[in-house]
């Protein structure tokens, strides 16, 4: 923290002000634009499926400038959500430069986990915390599908665990496909697509419908879903 505290103060001293990436995010199934509900999808499995929530955090932001500098932002964690378009805006602050890479977790720190509910976007009133000693929800994906056993053929994938051997936080760095350019000029956009299909690589909703503790199949779908996450062009 004392190193951020000093960055900032030194983008003060020399007139820097901090300037604005606006980050929008959609989400999608295998390149079709997400919609909650009743519209179909199919699984690699050959398993159809709707979604009906979908929500995950995203936390410790940076960026990687033309030099090399890994430049972090101060933002916490935000949680995303399928059903919430002020969820997908997310505002990051950082010094003018030139970017090539940006770099997120999917996720909440396990100091957070240690220290019980939080307030702001990981207050348990949405529904992503666990107890003190499970933590909390990385990532959730609910819906049905014909294939499942569970009662009324649901699938309830709630992801998480911060704590060896089932870890579930994961780092997601893009390269960008052009150099992004922060300047006072005004705000910068940057446009992130994540894929649901993904999650469920190498699963049969015929074989896991759904777990809602720590484990190997956690550990398995938050590696899928690690690489969920696209740079979208304009």
């Amino acid at each position: 923290m004392k190193w951020r505290l000093l960055l900032f103060c030194l983008f003060v001293l020399k007139g820097v002000e901090a300037q604005t990436l606006q980050l929008r995010l959609s989400h999608a199934v295998k390149g079709v634009p997400m919609v909650l509900g009743n519209t179909t999808y199919l699984n690699a499995a050959g398993d159809t499926f709707n979604i009906t929530l979908f929500k995950y955090y995203l936390s410790n932001f940076s960026l990687t400038d033309t030099t090399g500098r890994i430049v972090r932002t101060a933002s916490g964690c935000f949680l995303v959500s399928e059903d919430s378009v002020a969820s997908k805006m997310i505002s990051l602050k950082l010094p003018e430069g030139h970017y090539n890479s940006i770099s997120f977790q999917i996720g909440v720190d396990s100091l957070l986990n240690c220290s019980g509910a939080q307030s702001g976007a990981l207050d348990p009133l949405y529904g992503m915390f666990w107890t003190w000693n499970s933590g909390y929800i990385m990532a959730k994906l609910e819906g049905a599908s014909p294939s499942s056993q569970l009662p009324g053929h649901r699938i309830e994938f709630h992801i998480g665990g911060y704590r060896a051997p089932h870890i579930t936080q994961r780092m997601v760095t893009l390269p960008l496909p052009q150099t992004l350019v922060i300047s006072g000029s005004g705000a910068s956009n940057l446009s992130l697509v994540g894929d649901a299909y993904s999650w469920f690589q190498g699963i049969s909703f015929r074989q896991l419908a759904g777990f809602m503790t720590p484990g190997t199949p956690a550990d398995r779908i938050a590696d899928n879903y690690q690489h969920m996450f696209s740079i979208h062009q304009k």
